[in-house]
């Protein structure tokens, strides 16, 4: 059994031989779900793939039950359990989420943070479509290594997907206001993301998607090199950071 204590504030432990997380008694969560392969197919490589029907779970409205200022529903600290394994030759992910850039260009879709394992995201900002553009081409492509205790800030007008490729369950938090999960039909023509994680010969390798249009090589980053400079400073674990300074989240957090 591992506690994620230290890594979360939150009474937390993974069963490693289940795969299953345990709450203690006094953690409150608004709802939970388990994420279906059908309710992915449309980003996925093999759209045609009938297993494994469940893909993750996801335990929405996390707080201490004496938290009331985290159980309002006005921002939301997540945490996604995803396993290891593949869907067809891609690497399990989640679902693309994604904030349009509002009026204040300064606010941010979503903060990571990473309780268990190694976590990849990729990232991607679309140039925007002229009238006669056939294609959608990409502006920028980012795959994103984190390790337990690393945090990340996405900023808006980017989509991203979280993706597990180690031979281990990734754990991590997520804090946003608005849930963001894109309109699958407007990826109808693309077919998903411009990038795919695939395994290729036991390797892990990351391909182009052929329906986007001179589609950059992906850049590669980490916690040390964000894609984005926010004055959100976080320097102990996500939950005390959100319940300390709810005021700064509220104000920064796209909603």
């Amino acid at each position: 059994m591992l506690d994620l204590l230290d890594f979360c504030s939150l009474d937390i432990h993974f069963d490693p031989q289940s795969n299953a997380l345990l709450y203690g008694e006094n953690i409150k969560c608004n709802s939970y779900q388990k994420i279906n392969l059908k309710n992915l197919s449309p980003i996925l490589l093999n759209k045609s793939l009938i297993y494994p029907e469940e893909v993750y779970e996801e335990y929405q409205g996390i707080s201490y039950q004496q938290d009331e200022s985290l159980s309002n529903g006005c921002v939301s600290y997540d945490v996604i359990n995803l396993p290891s394994g593949l869907l067809g030759i891609e690497f399990i992910k989640t679902h693309v989420y994604y904030s349009p850039i509002d009026n204040d260009g300064d606010k941010v879709s979503s903060i990571i943070e990473v309780l268990f394992g190694e976590l990849n995201i990729i990232l991607q900002k679309n140039a925007q479509k002229q009238e006669l553009d056939f294609y959608t081409r990409v502006e920028e492509g980012y795959l994103v290594k984190l390790v337990p205790g690393d945090k990340f800030v996405i900023p808006q007008g980017y989509l991203y997907t979280f993706v597990n490729t180690s031979e281990n369950h990734v754990i991590f938090s997520r804090v946003y206001k608005k849930c963001c999960i894109i309109d699958y039909s407007s990826l109808k023509k693309e077919r998903g993301l411009a990038y795919y994680c695939i395994r290729k010969n036991g390797r892990q390798e990351l391909v182009q998607n052929p329906f986007y249009k001179n589609t950059p090589p992906i850049e590669e980053r980490c916690a040390n090199t964000p894609i984005y400079i926010s004055d959100i400073k976080i320097n102990k674990p996500l939950y005390q950071a959100l319940k300390g300074e709810m005021d700064m989240f509220l104000a920064k957090l796209a909603g």
